[in-house]
């Protein structure tokens, strides 16, 4: 905006000093624009008509004026569209982020709450495992159905620590990560106790093997960032958790 405007008052000053070096500049009318105070007013006056392509015609150009008045008109339309497109694009933005901060925050409750699910799910595989020794089949595809999910939210909170864009709040993230570790602690305790019900099922020793290989990449000295002490502990504790599910 700076710009378009340094660039009028240039070409006024052109406008006006033309009056002063050449047999004539602008004429107002029948009679010319002399180089004076007024002159310079007017032809500042005639420079922001030209740059915003109005034209009254009150004011024109004479003799080699017109090819630069023609010329500011066209570079006026060109910045002044410049800065109406950057007006409106910094707006989209803004609201970009808005969206974006929206959205992040939404999926972060989701990871909550899917990881709430998923401990209450292998506490309930794990008490039948106690009561009743080895798992059904059906129990076993619960099971398998349940790593699953685990998995999507464990790699969203990879994506989270090593590639988002948006940063937590270390409230939030330590509460994620809490759910998670509790989550990892249960999981390492059912396949220790009923290893050979997961080599019954491919699918879920697969699954199994993902989890062990996305939260051992999760440490406090390999995430990008750096967290408080006690986010970079959860995070050491996730991937000790993850050699032993991996054993």
């Amino acid at each position: 905006m700076g710009f378009w405007v340094g660039m009028i008052l240039v070409f006024g000053i052109i406008y006006w000093l033309a009056g002063i070096n050449m047999s004539g500049g602008l004429k107002a009318g029948n009679n010319d624009v002399h180089p004076d105070l007024s002159g310079f007013a007017t032809a500042i006056y005639f420079s922001f008509v030209t740059a915003l392509s109005i034209g009254y015609g009150d004011v024109v150009p004479v003799g080699a004026l017109r090819i630069l008045a023609i010329t500011e008109g066209i570079a006026g339309l060109l910045v002044f569209g410049c800065v109406v497109s950057k007006l409106v694009s910094r707006r989209q933005e803004e609201l970009t982020a808005e969206i974006h901060r929206t959205t992040f925050e939404d999926r972060l409750d989701r990871v909550r709450t899917n990881l709430h699910l998923v401990f209450s799910d292998l506490g309930s595989v794990q008490q039948l495992q106690v009561e009743q020794g080895a798992l059904s089949q059906q129990v076993l595809r619960r099971l398998e159905s349940t790593v699953r999910v685990f998995r999507g939210e464990l790699q969203t909170i990879h994506d989270l620590l090593y590639k988002s864009h948006i940063e937590p709040d270390e409230d939030t993230l330590e509460s994620i990560l809490a759910n998670l570790l509790i989550c990892l602690q249960t999981l390492a305790e059912l396949s220790e106790s009923c290893p050979e019900e997961n080599s019954e099922s491919a699918n879920l020793d697969v699954a199994l093997h993902a989890i062990a290989n996305l939260a051992r990449e999760i440490c406090g000295e390999c995430v990008p960032r750096v967290y408080a002490p006690a986010l970079k502990g959860a995070m050491d504790q996730i991937q000790s958790l993850a050699k032993r599910l991996a054993e």
